[in-house]
């Protein structure tokens, strides 16, 4: 589960019950900082944009700004790498209005 307003926190669920069961919360960094800090009401998803198997952070915020926090490889809590614009196809950054 991801959640927060000043950055953000994952807690990692445990087990497949039909009561969720969730380990201690910690705040997502993006590299050396806290994902989405500094940022207008970011909103963040988990997805898989470099096809690696797994899920990288994604953040949209009200600006249209975008960003991916890449997953890092390795054993334990997920780690992610710091933010980067989303790129298309043609390499040119992706923004979207706010409105």
């Amino acid at each position: 589960m991801l959640f927060g307003t000043l950055g953000f926190v994952l807690a990692a669920s445990l087990a497949q019950q039909p009561t969720p069961v969730f380990g201690t919360p910690e705040r997502v960094q993006a590299g050396a900082l806290l994902a989405g800090i500094g940022r207008r009401y970011p909103s963040p998803v988990m997805q898989d944009v470099d096809g690696d198997g797994l899920a990288d952070l994604v953040l949209g915020d009200l600006y249209g700004a975008v960003t991916v926090s890449k997953r890092l490889a390795g054993e334990g809590p997920p780690r992610f790498g710091p933010e980067e614009p989303l790129l298309a196809s043609d390499g040119t950054e992706l923004v979207f209005n706010n409105w």
